[in-house]
């Protein structure tokens, strides 16, 4: 008979879906977790055909449970449960896991793909490789602070370091920051182990948004298959190893250079990719409580908009980015890395502002490196956190409008 692991902190959510399951229980047997180390125990004690799991979770979560099945348990088909669901996040997860549910839970549904799947006998092509950038996005998405070793054939190949969803760090053999993070994501077939966090502050080192580096990273990547050897640049003022503790392995951030003022931006577009633009934008219509949604230059100026409310946006806006600006100054200044974010609760709304800045310089505005900022207004009762979830995420889309 086969058997179907279930892993929620929400117990009582457990306990229920247990005993809807009980009508199945001449197909399959179910065994229960709260969190991804009770999990990893029933999996080194018990054969698992399949894995239902949520992703936000404490002690171990999610995220550190696929990362942990696909070096373990490749071949067991994995569903995602999650009140977070977003067509980003599944597209981020497709690879490493066959199907996400989104809660509150559709049983039918829910029943319907642990059957399907465990008939299908999804044995080894569910997981049969992890895209890292994906999983590094939605590190990003889920404001995780964690330490990602990568190996590959079980060698220690390079660092990532995370604080609250921003990469500040990595390492490569005797590349660091940007350079490492290129190496990195160019190579197949990887295994990431989540490690203890440093006791000491690692300063920032990455200079880039996320996806400026995977972007990056896949130009490298057609440019050394056109010359295959052609190495990556080193870093020769700053010579490290990949000595037996991940947290003595990261370097320390230069100083960034002096603030400029930030230019003007414009987007590349005609009426039609206004158009295109606008449809962008239309994705915040559903989310709980949106009111309106900006964007904007660096310098205030609003280059388009959409409106549910009825508010001046391009006002509003353009406080709001003034307010972003001095904070990214602030946060730089403070040596603690590049603000790119301002959250303003007032009596009746919130006001979301998100800077993304493809220059190295987070107040220049480099040619064909997109320097955007977009303004999301919601009313009190809102999902303000699934509003920032999709501004982390639309604000990428919206980048390529300005390169």
């Amino acid at each position: 008979m086969d058997t179907v692991l279930l892993v929620d902190d929400e117990k009582s959510l457990v306990l229920s879906l247990q005993a809807g399951l009980e009508g199945y229980k001449d197909q399959f047997e179910v065994l229960t977790a709260h969190n991804g180390k009770e999990a990893v125990a029933v999996l080194e004690a018990h054969p698992v055909d399949l894995l239902v799991t949520d992703l936000k979770m404490p002690v171990m979560d999610g995220f550190e449970l696929l990362a942990y099945m696909h070096t373990n348990f490749p071949a067991v088909p994995t569903v995602v449960i999650t009140a977070f669901a977003t067509p980003e996040i599944e597209q981020k997860l497709d690879g490493m896991i066959v199907q996400l549910i989104e809660k509150p839970i559709d049983f039918d549904r829910l029943t319907e793909a642990i059957t399907r799947h465990l008939a299908a006998g999804s044995r080894g092509g569910s997981l049969s490789g992890i895209s890292l950038p994906n999983f590094l996005q939605l590190i990003e998405m889920e404001n995780k602070t964690c330490l990602l070793e990568i190996c590959r054939n079980d060698e220690r190949q390079g660092l990532f370091y995370f604080n609250r969803g921003e990469l500040c760090d990595a390492l490569y053999q005797d590349l660091v920051g940007d350079d490492a993070a290129f190496a990195l994501l160019n190579l197949d077939d990887v295994q990431i182990n989540f490690k203890s966090l440093p006791k000491k502050n690692i300063k920032k080192r990455i200079t880039r948004e996320l996806m400026a580096l995977i972007l990056e990273a896949a130009r490298r990547q057609d440019e050394s298959a056109a010359q295959p050897h052609v190495p990556f640049p080193a870093q020769p003022d700053d010579e490290r190893s990949m000595g037996s503790d991940p947290a003595d392995a990261l370097p320390v951030q230069p100083a960034l250079d002096g603030l400029t003022r930030p230019e003007d931006i414009h987007p590349q577009t005609g009426d039609q990719s206004m158009s295109d633009l606008t449809q962008v934008l239309d994705k915040f219509r559903d989310i709980q409580g949106f009111m309106a949604v900006g964007i904007f230059s660096p310098n205030g100026e609003m280059v388009a908009e959409v409106n549910n409310s009825g508010s001046n946006i391009a006002e509003l806006g353009a406080l709001a980015n003034d307010v972003l600006l001095k904070a990214q100054k602030a946060t730089d200044i403070m040596g603690v890395g590049r603000g790119n974010l301002v959250h303003i609760q007032a009596p009746k709304a919130h006001v979301i502002a998100r800077c993304l800045n493809e220059a190295t310089d987070f107040a220049a505005t480099a040619a064909g490196k997109a320097h955007v900022h977009m303004v999301l207004c919601m009313n009190t009762d809102g999902n303000v956190a699934m509003g920032k979830m999709k501004l982390d995420a639309i604000i990428q889309e919206v980048a390529s409008f300005f390169r």
